[in-house]
């Protein structure tokens, strides 16, 4: 077949334009540190020096890596009300704006202002902002002074079309509010969904006092204030904040259920409720087939509350210990709950069924023979009643380390399972990905 010099003259044009089209979509890391400058390029060795800045630069793919120090100030923060704020457009083409290598980056944004606030009919737009990975940093309220009765800025505030945000190893610690919370826009949709905190640090949040006329109530200030459904809450440590740990409710619209579908597992949930009051590790409310399981909840005011107009939920294999004063597992005004293979040991009363239609069974209230709980080592020593004890849940494939289950004859009760000798036992590694849907 013959080909003419003019045809290879047009495929030759058509692959360039094709090529150059292909460079002009990749991918570009930068850099932004505090003694940078925003007329530079951006290079790691020209940075930018605002986050503000850099941030509106970013396009679907790319990386942003902030060097060591602290950010101060307004234009320090990443907030889609007061700069734009970009969008990827899947999880494997995210914006991601991370802290570099092993250097210590910290965000301190200025009284009133949240550390990371993504929000719909903003500055952004308002058809949503979506698909960025936030990681390897701190949100550090230090700053926060106006100590209202009813709290200040979250560290992390994800409101109305926000989706398909993912938080990993961030740190966020000391604000008058809440530590992350995920809320609807106006009570209307689009809803914040689709968002992933894993391996997270969310502590000492929601501790002001409040002044004379206006003073705290026990119950404000969570390390997590979710309204919001298709979520994913994997491998946190939520400790020592004012109120409840996670607060997974909404009660906003009558008759609507905002939480459904949330996934909370492999979180450390303990110490909270500074503040006292009634203060749960874990509250859900208000959703259908919500999932809390190989969660470690102790030394908190209760345990987990299942609660009001709550459907389907299941509870499984938790290890929950040490919740006082009240229950370790209630349910109350709330339909088809399912308690299974959990330790509830140790706490103001044992496992309440307000109801008085869930499913309970396998569950250990007895001393379930820790390893050494006064340390926080729950693991089950040789001699524990928990062993073989559960019965054999899909859902539930591995365990809080990741050991795959069972290891023995059946499914230990609680968050772990017992390896006995076995210095490699198998396992299943935790997910750093799920996606329940789009």
């Amino acid at each position: 077949m013959k080909v003419s010099v003019r045809s290879l003259l047009s495929l030759t044009v058509v692959l360039s334009s094709l090529a150059v089209a292909t460079l002009d979509a990749q991918a570009s890391t930068y850099f932004v540190a505090p003694n940078g400058n925003n007329a530079s390029l951006g290079t790691i060795t020209a940075p930018w020096q605002t986050l503000r800045h850099a941030v509106a630069l970013l396009r679907a793919g790319d990386t942003l890596y902030l060097r060591a120090g602290t950010y101060t100030g307004s234009a320090n923060t990443i907030d889609s009300v007061l700069g734009t704020v970009p969008s990827g457009s899947s999880w494997t083409n995210a914006i991601t704006i991370a802290g570099y290598a092993a250097e210590v980056v910290t965000i301190r944004p200025p009284d009133g202002q949240p550390g990371i606030k993504l929000s719909s009919g903003t500055l952004s737009g308002a058809a949503g902002i979506k698909y960025l990975i936030f990681k390897d940093f701190i949100l550090d309220g230090a700053n926060q002074t106006r100590d209202a009765g009813n709290g200040g800025p979250s560290g992390v505030y994800l409101n109305g079309g926000a989706n398909h945000i993912r938080l990993l190893r961030i740190e966020v610690k000391n604000w008058l509010g809440f530590g992350v919370a995920t809320s609807p826009h106006n009570d209307v949709a689009p809803w914040s969904t689709y968002h992933e905190v894993i391996n997270c640090k969310l502590h000492d949040n929601g501790l002001g006092l409040g002044t004379s006329t206006a003073p705290y109530a026990p119950n404000t200030g969570y390390g997590v204030y979710l309204e919001t459904s298709d979520n994913l809450y994997e491998g946190n440590e939520v400790y020592n904040n004012g109120g409840y740990g996670m607060h997974v409710v909404d009660n906003s619209v009558p008759g609507e259920r905002h939480v459904s579908r949330n996934v909370i597992r492999n979180n450390k949930i303990y110490g909270n409720g500074v503040r006292g009051g009634t203060n749960y590790g874990i509250v859900v409310g208000y959703g259908d087939r919500n999932q809390v399981y190989n969660n470690l909840v102790y030394r908190n005011r209760g345990g987990i509350l299942v609660y009001t107009d709550s459907t389907n939920t299941t509870v499984y294999n938790n290890t929950i210990f040490d919740n006082k004063p009240s229950e370790g597992i209630l349910t109350q005004y709330s339909t088809t709950v399912t308690i299974k293979n959990n330790i509830v040991y140790s706490n103001g009363a044992a496992i309440v069924d307000l109801n008085g239609n869930s499913t309970i069974a396998n569950n250990i209230t007895i001393d379930p023979r820790f390893v050494n709980a006064a340390s926080g080592n729950f693991n089950l020593g040789s001699n524990s009643p928990a062993i073989d004890a559960g019965v054999t849940l899909v859902e539930v494939p591995s365990d809080f380390s990741g050991v795959g289950r069972p290891q023995g004859g059946g499914y230990d009760v609680g968050a772990y399972e017992y390896v006995g000798g076995s210095s490699s036992p198998p396992s299943i590694p935790k997910s750093l990905r799920w996606v329940p849907g789009p």
